[in-house]
């Protein structure tokens, strides 16, 4: 019994914990627009405790997609390759395998909407940006990290036009609510921090699986208002919440 209790100390002090409050955009959405009192105590505690191996399930499926999307690979039998190749994959651990076959589902699901998407996108210039992990700002005392896989630009190349984020989601569609909260908070990231004056709908969040994609309402201040009610509310119960 004691020996129990030493291994449980042990793995508790190795356990990180974020001392101040830090969220990302998709759960910050969620708090606001869809989440119970329980759900919303819980997504406050896994922010404080992160688990490293989550940003990694779909590591690849946004390396693949952006890469499609942006016409690095034009071909939608890309993707299907992609998706066949990391089924097969020789995995180093049970984990790694897990996450290539999310990323194999995630493309094939993506396959049936792949042309929809493309026309959507077909006005402008994507570019890559899913390496870059500099998209953060404080808002009410809270870090946000918002990064986007996508940046908009004119057919041209030169002028930022808007962005697009992806959301994977298998058993869980991404909601209207949520979505356009996405999109909104986003948008409002890039207006404030470089002064960029995006069209809404210009400002997307893409559902991977299921092909869907929100933009951000043209009436955004009751949505902005209602994200920094939330982030205040973060703040203030960021060292109530035991982890």
């Amino acid at each position: 019994m004691k020996m129990y209790h030493l291994k449980e100390k042990i793995k508790t002090k190795m356990k990180k914990v974020n001392e101040y409050p830090r969220i990302s955009v998709n759960p910050l959405c969620e708090y606001v627009d869809e989440a119970t009192a329980s759900r919303r105590n819980s997504i406050i505690r896994q922010c404080k405790t992160p688990v490293s191996f989550i940003t990694k399930w779909y590591n690849r499926a946004e390396d693949s997609l952006s890469s499609y999307l942006t016409n690095v690979r034009d071909e939608p039998a890309f993707l299907s390759i992609e998706a066949d190749r990391m089924r097969n994959v020789i995995p180093f651990d049970v984990m790694e395998k897990k996450y290539a076959v999310a990323s194999s589902d995630a493309l094939k699901s993506f396959l049936k909407y792949e042309l929809e998407v493309r026309h959507k996108l077909s006005s402008f210039k994507p570019e890559i940006a899913v390496h870059n992990p500099n998209h953060k700002f404080i808002l009410s005392g809270v870090q946000i990290s918002l990064r986007p896989e996508l940046i908009l630009r004119d057919e041209n190349g030169k002028q930022q036009l808007g962005f697009v984020k992806f959301y994977f989601g298998k058993n869980e569609p991404l909601g209207k609510d949520r979505g356009e909260s996405m999109a909104c908070l986003t948008k409002h990231y890039f207006e404030n921090e470089f002064g960029f004056n995006f069209k809404s709908e210009h400002c997307m969040v893409l559902d991977v699986y299921r092909g869907e994609i929100f933009t951000s309402p043209r009436a955004y201040k009751r949505i902005l208002a209602n994200i920094e009610a939330a982030c205040k509310e973060i703040a203030d119960r960021w060292d109530k919440v035991i982890v």
